[in-house]
């Protein structure tokens, strides 16, 4: 019996015999089972007497008298349609799983970034799959990119200094930056048409924070020469603007609830603004994660 050696009767057996079994006995007999499973009944025959091999049991009994199942026919047939209602039923969990997804999505960004589009789509998933951890840290763009090819990190949102070719990146949205200066700075409530004619003035800095595109405006319009302070962090930068010590180039989203209290005020229109590309990356070779690829999916499609 299989009972001397079961320890590798999984890899030894072909599972399709418990498909044939099981075939026979919701049938009752070879003959109809052949008819439904359109094979021939000889090959039905032989299905069953491997299968009664491989167990070392007589599975049933056929003959003048019918079709019967053995004690041990009758404990098979029990295990045969528990895996037919398994494997049957794994389309429906599969799709159910969809619906109701769980698990973790770690998102590496720069900060501050101030974008409907992606507040919408975070919080409409965030409805549909409540069961999804959703982690944000902050980093630098190049960290962002390093992130996911460790694959440490499932999404990546940043501008781009260098593509790379093992990476995606899907345009998320255009960031304007402009230069503002502060309510006790002389030239609050100024507007220039022209860029250079601020190139005499005291700025800001943001330091390893600041886009190449911006450092590149900057240095074609001369401004910059002069600095009157530096951060990091584009928060700290716009407080000291504040305080009046000097221009600085802040996102506009950023900034648009001090220049609404009238903390701070844009120099520069909008046409003449910054424009920085923000993407939203992730690693077409990581491992699949389904509730990776529905956040994508749903920040990319957000209409608002």
């Amino acid at each position: 019996m299989v009972t001397k050696d079961s320890s590798g009767f999984h890899r030894r057996i072909d599972w399709n015999l418990f498909r044939t079994f099981h075939e026979i006995v919701r049938a009752e007999g070879v003959t109809k089972a052949a008819e439904a499973m359109a094979r021939k009944q000889s090959a039905v025959s032989l299905a069953l007497k491997r299968f009664e091999d491989h167990l070392g049991v007589k599975l049933c009994h056929r003959g003048p008298g019918g079709f019967s199942l053995t004690d041990e026919g009758l404990i098979v047939a029990e295990t045969c349609a528990t895996l037919h209602a398994m494997v049957s039923a794994t389309p429906s969990r599969i799709e159910m799983r969809a619906e109701q997804l769980v698990g973790r999505i770690n998102i590496n960004m720069i900060g501050n970034i101030v974008c409907e589009k992606l507040d919408a789509a975070i919080a409409s998933f965030h409805a549909r799959h409540p069961h999804v951890q959703i982690s944000i840290d902050i980093c630098t763009w190049d960290v962002v990119a390093g992130s996911l090819v460790r694959e440490v990190s499932d999404i990546g949102i940043s501008p781009v200094r260098h593509f790379r070719a093992d990476l995606e990146y899907n345009l998320l949205f255009d960031e304007v930056h402009r230069p503002y200066c502060g309510t006790g700075h002389p030239l609050f409530g100024r507007s220039f048409a022209d860029p250079s004619e601020l190139r005499n003035e005291a700025f800001v800095l943001t330091g390893n924070d600041e886009p190449d595109e911006l450092t590149a405006y900057r240095i074609a319009h001369g401004l910059g020469t002069r600095i009157a302070g530096v951060s990091d962090s584009p928060e700290e930068a716009m407080r000291l603007a504040k305080l009046a010590l000097g221009i600085c180039f802040l996102p506009e989203g950023l900034a648009a609830g001090a220049v609404a209290q009238g903390q701070l005020w844009p120099l520069l229109s909008i046409e003449s603004a910054v424009r920085l590309r923000i993407y939203v990356i992730t690693n077409p070779a990581a491992h699949r994660h389904m509730a990776r690829d529905r956040l994508v999916s749903e920040i990319l499609s957000m209409e608002l």
